[in-house]
């Protein structure tokens, strides 16, 4: 049965919905120790301001679903995003850690302030999320229960709705994209960011630029590792933040000139 739970006291606010569907409820202000979301539907909520020092946006093994929902100016230090679903939703001025997920959906969403921590996934990663499910499955069997409903839809899906989303105006630190078309997302800009459109065919000329230099042996290594791992997982473009790689200032100079040494390509 739909049921929202609070257990109150100071510290200690624990907020639980367990599938409610919501429309136009307020929780702003609200201070907890932990948010947990059960498959659950909000449209038109606000979560502004919240503090939080742990949210799971989707617990369990069905879908939540924020249509037009803002969560400005929220603090959530640790956050597991599960089975959910962003759609219109306003993340201005907030400072969330570990947003991204294997099944994370993000649908015209606006970013600001600061994402840390984070690696969204335009498709849950394989073989480790058939492996999950296959668990899943054997837990299910031992304990004499059926699939819930709809899951397997869930965990077997061939990729996540990841597009129209802002990420222009935001801070994102140690975060990365992985199968996912950042030409269909906007991104922060400046010199402390790299965006290379063609990441394989930059990182290709870079490596043949490095010639006998005295540094190429890192140089190469971290475009052949650290990069060459993020296009192993069938990323095409890349934005880099060099502050995220302190010790490899060498190494973006050479990919900023090879990419200007490319053909003209622009995400936004």
């Amino acid at each position: 049965m739909p049921s929202t739970t609070s257990r109150t006291g100071d510290p200690g606010d624990v907020l639980i919905l367990d599938h409610v569907s919501e429309v136009g409820a307020d929780y702003s202000g609200r201070r907890l120790e932990a948010l947990t979301v059960r498959g659950s539907r909000f449209e038109r909520c606000r979560f502004d301001r919240m503090r939080a020092k742990a949210v799971s946006f989707s617990a369990g093994l069905d879908e939540t679903e924020y249509v037009d929902c803002s969560f400005d100016g929220a603090r959530f230090p640790w956050v597991l995003a599960g089975f959910s679903r962003f759609v219109r939703c306003s993340f201005r001025n907030v400072d969330i850690k570990g947003f991204g997920d294997d099944y994370l959906e993000l649908v015209d969403c606006v970013f600001t302030g600061t994402l840390r921590t984070s690696v969204f996934w335009g498709a849950a990663p394989q073989p480790e999320a058939e492996k999950r499910y296959q668990s899943y499955l054997r837990h299910f069997a031992r304990e004499g229960r059926a699939e819930p409903e709809g899951y397997r839809e869930l965990a077997r899906r061939p990729s996540n709705e990841f597009h129209g989303n802002d990420f222009s105006g935001a801070q994102l630190i140690d975060v990365a994209f992985r199968r996912i078309d950042l030409s269909r997302q906007r991104l922060p800009t400046g010199d402390g960011y790299l965006y290379l459109p063609d990441a394989e065919a930059t990182i290709e000329r870079a490596l043949a630029m490095i010639g006998d230099r005295a540094d190429g042996p890192g140089i190469e290594g971290f475009l052949r590792g650290s990069l060459g791992r993020e296009l192993s997982f069938g990323q095409r473009q890349l934005l880099l933040r060099e502050a995220d790689f302190p010790k490899r200032a060498n190494a973006f100079a050479l990919l900023r000139e090879a990419a200007d040494t490319g053909p003209a390509t622009s995400n936004r």
